[in-house]
């Protein structure tokens, strides 16, 4: 994920802003479409959005604004006015610089503890950065009760539910998180992991294509080459998982594309590209015995 937390001020500080600030619907679709990728962390995107806006509304203060509050996330220097209110997020952010992650979250429990919105978000993003998923997870209900005007914290308790491998439970809360916001591409690939997970390979198709048409990232392409070699679809898991093995280097994607030849007959291939994967692993024996298991057939082959 690859999601930083600081991206969803620019959301919470969208909503700050008059409806009158934008001339017309258009620059309100562009406005939509830089908060999606600025909450997905995708923050050059987010700047090229502003600046369709600019183009259109030059004088529009309100965006020169969240231009500069982009900046700042991108050098990770963003305080938020809603978090220098509460004195505990302040020392929590100046531990979190230093390097204390124990009074940081000794000051991120008692701004919890003290209840409100941006409390609770930073404390179950230290809770999920840490891997503990089910104490994360109160936070960021804490959160999601606090407030009616952030539906981010229910992308972050999906993504703890995936996690804790809570599929069931994460599937609709994704839904309902996509509802509110259609051109997120990783809450899209996200929803295609749950359901790759739960055996619905269909709909993780359908999921993981709408994410690459919203952001094509090497990524979710795995992810689709994947989702289509657990459907059985071998010849197009190997059309796709080939256009990104130069770039990844990836032991799981040379494994699918290996065994994806080997699905298909293509024994020569299956032994190359699992050979890569052996080579990328971190001492993987079933991925041993599988290039053992093609290479003994190869042999009977030849030797008929």
């Amino acid at each position: 994920m690859k999601k930083s937390i600081l991206s969803l001020i620019f959301s919470i500080f969208i909503l700050t802003i008059p409806a009158k600030a934008f001339a017309s619907e258009m620059t309100e679709d562009y406005l939509d479409i830089a908060t999606s990728y600025a909450v997905s962390g995708n923050y050059a995107s987010a700047m090229d959005y502003l600046d369709k806006i600019l183009s259109i509304e030059p004088s529009n203060q309100e965006v020169v604004s969240l231009k500069n509050m982009l900046k700042s996330m991108q050098n990770n220097s963003v305080t938020s006015p809603m978090i220098t209110e509460n004195r505990n997020l302040v020392l929590a952010q100046d531990a979190k610089r230093s390097g204390n992650k124990n009074a940081e979250l000794q000051y991120l429990t008692a701004a919890a503890n003290s209840g409100g919105y941006w409390a609770n978000m930073f404390a179950g993003d230290f809770y999920r950065k840490t891997k503990q998923y089910s104490k994360a997870l109160t936070y960021y209900q804490n959160a999601l009760n606090s407030t009616t005007q952030s539906s981010a914290p229910l992308l972050y308790i999906g993504i703890c539910y995936f996690e804790m491998k809570n599929y069931n439970d994460a599937f609709p809360v994704l839904t309902q998180f996509i509802a509110y916001n259609q051109q997120e591409s990783y809450a899209y690939a996200m929803r295609a992991r749950v359901l790759t997970e739960l055996g619905r390979y269909n709909d993780a198709e359908t999921d993981i294509v709408t994410a690459i048409a919203l952001e094509d990232t090497l990524e979710y392409r795995y992810l689709e080459g994947l989702i289509l070699f657990k459907r059985g679809n071998y010849k197009k898991a190997q059309t796709s998982l080939e256009k990104i093995a130069g770039e990844i280097q990836n032991s799981d994607v040379y494994k699918f594309l290996g065994l994806s030849y080997y699905a298909t007959g293509d024994l020569n291939n299956a032994l190359l590209n699992l050979d890569k994967a052996i080579l990328l692993s971190n001492d993987d024996k079933t991925l041993q015995t599988q290039y053992n298991e093609i290479k003994a057939k190869l042999v009977n082959q030849v030797q008929k």
